[in-house]
């Protein structure tokens, strides 16, 4: 999908079943139940135990079918952990695929390993996983993750393993979708993901979607989330055949195209609105659908309404808005800044919203010449906006203390070096390892408390 339509965290309603082999849709129990048989019941089946590790094991997987199915959303401290068990389990010997997964995608991944080590540590688990008898969808997310880490520094002499790795998660998904028992919802995150991973690859995404296309229309023919992956595939389609040039240098076929294929996922997703208007994902696309097919403002509201109505923590929703209102699309700097006001100061609105006015200045400075952006950064009001906006998600969300990091960089940016030092003390007080690398290293963070200091003392 576009970048600016981030994976949402929003899981999906009941719409009423209809009498077929494949559920039309699930509840978060029936979720959590295939979760939990796919990973923990699938651990005890085929997997590599030891009582050196099982009851860690164990745990990390429980409270995985969890994250997955949206039962727990203390998401990212707990991926964290699973993690941090899956790594110790490795450590101890543990060579079985699935806990391999869990430490190369939660653990490895963020570590200060080198980048080979972890592609090679990657590919042997995406290996080791197509050969288990683990299920279908696993070995795709496998794959899938394999495949990214690969391609991160778009490295031609690994691209054979990389279409290769892809090629088989697309294979894994067309089979996961065969299975009865497969919720429908986890066939539509599995398809957002795949075509992310591939929305660069007009060839590959086309590939993809006709692999997926029969199956999933044959198992759900009357489930909103089947047209609402078609809605996205052809929304990323409509993209690619435009192009990446600026408007004035698009041709007339590619606008043709363009038109075209945006139409094809307007219909695709008013018809998954008619089959589901509980589900916040279909209007959320459709925003990105709207914005692309050049309609009023109005449009764009009537969609943001009903995204808002059905998921009152939806980012992406709000991120797409805020795309709409940029100044080459459909609105101005002060458009955007007003909604970003909006977000913070909203009684009914949570999660992460408030960061939208950090995001409307963050793209703001990003569009001015190199030599303006400081100054920017330093105007009082700017300074007020994100306060108020960090400040306000930390009242929403007492729990989270990872918002410190990038409140602490804005307090550089702009020149607040008290309030660095103090969210500093406060990452710290929180008992974690601290992140240098957030700053660029350890030697850089030095540098930076060492300028605050130094500004403290000339006060």
């Amino acid at each position: 999908m576009k970048k600016y339509l981030p994976l949402v965290g929003a899981f999906l309603a009941l719409f009423g079943l209809v009498d077929c082999s494949h559920k039309q849709t699930s509840v978060g129990d029936e979720r959590l139940k295939w979760n939990q048989a796919t990973l923990a019941d699938d651990y005890e089946r085929f997997g590599q135990k030891d009582a050196r590790w099982d009851g860690s094991v164990k745990a990390a997987l429980a409270d995985y079918a969890k994250i997955r199915s949206g039962h727990d959303f203390d998401r990212e401290t707990k991926l964290f952990l699973i993690g941090d068990a899956a790594a110790e389990a490795v450590k101890d010997g543990c060579q079985d695929p699935l806990v391999n997964y869990l430490y190369c995608n939660y653990s490895l991944r963020e570590s200060s390993k080198p980048l080979p080590q972890k592609q090679e540590a990657f590919s042997s688990m995406a290996r080791s996983m197509a050969a288990s008898s683990y299920a279908p969808l696993r070995k795709f997310y496998a794959n899938l993750s394999s495949a990214g880490v690969l391609w991160q520094r778009r490295d031609t002499n690994l691209w054979p393993e990389v279409r290769q790795f892809r090629s088989d998660a697309m294979s894994d998904l067309a089979a996961a979708l065969t299975d009865k028992n497969l919720p429908v919802e986890e066939a539509y995150h599995a398809a957002h993901e795949l075509f992310q991973v591939l929305e660069r690859n007009t060839r590959e995404l086309t590939n993809a979607y006709n692999a997926i296309e029969q199956p999933l229309f044959q198992n759900w023919p009357k489930a909103g989330i089947s047209y609402l992956i078609k809605g996205e595939f052809y929304l990323e389609y409509a993209w690619r055949g435009r192009g990446n040039a600026t408007a004035d240098r698009v041709t007339a076929e590619q606008w043709q195209r363009f038109k075209e294929r945006l139409q094809e996922a307007k219909d695709a997703l008013d018809e998954a609105w008619s089959l589901n208007d509980k589900n916040p994902l279909i209007p959320t696309v459709m925003m990105s659908v709207v914005e692309g097919q050049g309609k009023a403002r109005a449009e764009l509201e009537k969609w943001f309404a009903r995204a808002m109505a059905l998921d009152t923590n939806n980012y992406a929703a709000c991120r797409s808005k805020l795309h709409y209102l940029y100044p080459q699309w459909y609105g101005s700097r002060e458009d955007m800044i007003v909604f970003g006001r909006e977000c913070v100061a909203s009684a009914q609105w949570g999660g992460k919203i408030p960061l939208i006015l950090v995001d409307a200045h963050g793209e703001i400075a990003r569009a001015m010449p190199r030599d303006e952006r400081a100054q920017y950064w330093f105007a009082t009001e700017v300074w007020k906006d994100i306060q108020s906006a960090y400040e306000k998600f930390a009242a929403l969300n007492p729990e989270e203390t990872r918002f410190r990091y990038p409140y602490a960089a804005y307090a550089v940016r702009c020149g607040q070096w008290a309030i660095f030092e103090e969210q500093i003390d406060l990452i710290k007080k929180d008992g974690a390892n601290f992140n240098f690398n957030y700053f660029g290293g350890k030697d850089d963070f030095e540098k930076i408390v060492a300028m605050a200091k130094e500004a403290r003392s000339a006060k």
